[in-house]
């Protein structure tokens, strides 16, 4: 590693990490007026979206994807700048997000209600589903365009207002979304938009009266904060740490298992909430799973993201950096072995904070390491007697987002399925990478609130459901 620059970002300013002496963009730091004013206004205005009719909201939302398909070029761009992330990433991030606004465009039609079998005479039931009315996204900085997209296009499908709070750290792309939504039709008002990081601000935003749903993404540390701090009214959606295992069994595809694992671990800088933090290899395969997977290791290439032939990153902060500095140094220090580690890319500067993927061995039982979530490009190879023993390693996480398991026995492979402690499992494949249809959401620590993300049940966070009793009978 290199010393870490010495140039932060200011308030009111996101820089490249790569560069981190070049600011990429400047904004505006929202007070608590400021907060307290997009909720006022985003109320008065979902009065309005909720009455318009679904093919209003549909043809908004995808406007607001072909807008982002079309520009996806500069949006990854800005992107790479401002979270470090190589340009194919970000190209695939800008895919996905189009993707959420056109899933979400078909969402509008199927706010749904039901009918109920007659049990009074002359009276009919039925359910109507309302929309809330102001919703609070608060979004991270690793993803910046594409879990914008996961909370913003269900809450507006349905006919909420939106009041949209990016990562400080990514400003610019938050205002790149809001204005494509503002230019693809969105009504003014709907899409309210706050930047920064004031306390006293935050809390003004999520505790006012008229905010009924919080959809945040991060630490666990602002889920907290927004649990004591959220209005009585507004229900929660949170998505929180990750602390992801991979299973690799005895009679796994190994050479498969490997470049799965290490692309769990690896890309994205390993600044994900669903990266595999460690391998829980079978003890008979494990001093050959670990030398494949050193070798994927050693064939990446750290740099910056817009250069060709770099695999891996900046990671996005100077905290990023320091925070991985202290735990890579304080793992060798307490006896864990640097197995294997990426190279540096032949045109990187010093300027930038790189953290280059390595792979640990033999790493304390109770280091930070394998006891928490690491949120970096470092992976841990831990060998494991049985099947058993790794769900109990599993299960004895606070936190349970993602577990993946390579082996060929479909019976091992659903047995894991159902008895793994947590909220996603994936079988022969990477811990990262999901769906837009299917749910997405973490147990125990890794979640709060009982409503995952994506797909139709998105709806069930940002509608109401009324109950309707018609009697139909002579007065």
């Amino acid at each position: 590693m290199h010393s870490a620059p010495t140039v932060t970002a200011s308030p009111g300013e996101s820089v490249d990490p790569a560069s981190p002496a070049d600011v990429v963009f400047r904004y505006v730091e929202a007070t608590p007026a400021d907060a307290r004013a997009a909720v006022t206004t985003a109320a008065t205005a979902a009065v309005g979206w909720a009455a318009t009719p679904p093919l209003g909201r549909a043809t908004a939302l995808t406007a607001i994807a072909d807008l982002i398909d079309r520009r996806a070029d500069d949006v990854a761009a800005l992107i790479t700048r401002e979270e470090g992330k190589p340009l194919a990433a970000a190209r695939g991030e800008a895919g996905k997000s189009a993707e959420q606004f056109r899933l979400a465009a078909q969402l509008a039609y199927l706010v749904e209600g039901t009918t109920y079998p007659q049990e009074a005479g002359s009276t009919f039931a039925y359910t109507l589903r309302c929309p809330l009315g102001v919703v609070v996204a608060i979004t991270p900085w690793n993803f910046p365009l594409s879990l914008a997209a996961r909370k913003i296009a269900p809450a507006l499908a349905a006919g909420n207002a939106v009041v949209f709070k990016p990562s400080p750290v990514t400003p610019g792309v938050g205002s790149w979304l809001a204005e494509v939504a503002a230019e693809a039709g969105v009504p003014d008002g709907v899409l309210q938009l706050l930047q920064g990081q004031d306390p006293e601000a935050m809390t003004a935003l999520v505790s006012a009266p008229e905010v009924a749903a919080i959809s945040f993404t991060g630490s666990d540390g602002v889920g907290a904060f927004l649990r004591r701090h959220a209005g009585g009214r507004a229900r929660l959606q949170l998505e929180l740490g990750g602390h992801n295992a991979a299973v690799v069994c005895a009679d796994a595809d190994l050479d498969s298992a490997a470049t799965k694992v290490a692309g769990g671990a690896f890309d994205l800088t390993g600044q994900a909430c669903t990266s595999t933090d460690r391998v829980l290899v079978a003890e008979s395969v494990a001093a050959e799973f670990t030398e494949l997977l050193a070798a994927r290791v050693r064939g990446l290439r750290v740099g910056h993201g817009d250069r060709a032939g770099v695999t891996t990153g900046p990671v996005a902060t100077r905290a990023q950096f320091e925070r991985l500095t202290r735990l890579k140094e304080s793992a060798v220090a307490a006896g864990a072995r640097v197995v294997a580690e990426a190279g540096l890319d032949d045109e990187h500067d010093g300027a930038g904070w790189w953290v280059r993927p390595t792979l640990f061995a033999d790493v304390p039982t109770g280091h930070p390491l394998v006891d928490g979530e690491v949120f970096g490009p470092y992976l841990s190879v831990l060998p494991i007697g049985s099947v058993d023993e790794a769900l109990q390693v599993v299960g004895s996480s606070a936190h349970g987002l993602v577990t993946a398991i390579h082996t060929r026995d479909l019976a091992v492979a659903h047995r894991f399925a159902q008895q793994a402690a947590c909220g996603i499992v994936k079988i022969n494949d990477r811990t990262t990478g999901n769906g837009i249809a299917p749910p997405f959401g973490g147990w125990k620590a890794s979640s709060g609130g009982a409503f995952p993300e994506g797909g139709r049940q998105a709806l069930d966070f940002v509608t109401d459901t009324k109950t309707v009793y018609l009697n139909y009978g002579e007065r």
